[in-house]
């Protein structure tokens, strides 16, 4: 049965490192002494002088001779003890498993109902959801972390896609605007009208002899001819 509480406390720790996966020992290590804990590795036997004396001083023979990894807390001091002799992926997964007793809220409770097999277990599936925290959690992290881009490439797209329409918006207005401004009375350019009392010859839509019944139909030339000048109303020639 999967310890919630444990995946929980995993894949929160990747996402605060934006990790996804925990399988690196720098990773592990900066995490690890993020949470105020030093890293020490030890041998069985012939240790160097400053880890002898340190084992010495704790009191921890014992443990060493019997494990190849735990943690020390007593005080301001705070160490994760580890096997030097150890593969590298033994002891990654030493780190890992440590890491989850660290990160584990009730590991230092001594309460009878919290017991030893439980924080084993917490820790034990602390390190597999850190080793293997799933498609679903990646990919939420790839969003978080492509966000910004994701974002910025949106805003960019929107931004072209107005500048296309915009674009296309002026290129096709002037035509608009002619269709639609030209003048319902454009007719025939050979055809003119002229009143009996005016002087100008005018197009037969002209506001001016619109409503006006002695009209008289002319081509541009007899206008002209005639004597007439162009209405600058309708302005019937350029």
């Amino acid at each position: 049965m999967t310890n919630k509480r444990a995946k929980k406390s995993a894949l929160n720790t990747l996402f605060q490192n934006k990790l996804y996966s925990l399988d690196d020992y720098s990773d592990l290590q900066r995490i690890i002494e993020s949470n105020k804990f030093v890293i020490i590795e030890y041998k069985k036997h012939s240790n160097s002088k400053h880890v002898a004396e340190l084992i010495k001083r704790l009191k921890i023979e014992n443990e060493i001779e019997l494990s190849d990894s735990f943690i020390y807390i007593k005080s301001n001091l705070r160490f994760v003890f580890i096997h030097a002799g150890v593969s590298d992926e033994d002891k990654y997964a030493l780190l890992r498993h440590e890491l989850g007793h660290i990160v584990d809220p009730d590991f230092k409770n001594s309460e009878e109902t919290y017991s030893k097999i439980k924080k084993e277990e917490f820790a034990n599936e602390f390190s597999f959801y850190v080793k293997n925290p799933g498609f679903e959690y990646k990919l939420k992290l790839l969003i978080a972390k492509n966000i910004k881009r994701l974002i910025g490439a949106a805003a960019l797209t929107a931004c072209i896609t107005g500048l296309i329409i915009f674009n296309h918006s002026t290129d096709t207005k002037p035509e608009n605007t002619a269709a639609n401004t030209m003048p319902a009375y454009a007719e025939s350019d050979s055809e003119y009208y002229v009143t009996k009392s005016g002087e100008k010859y005018h197009r037969k839509h002209c506001t001016i002899v619109k409503y006006k019944n002695n009209l008289t139909k002319m081509t541009l030339n007899q206008a002209t001819q005639a004597g007439y000048e162009p209405c600058m109303m309708c302005i019937p020639q350029e």
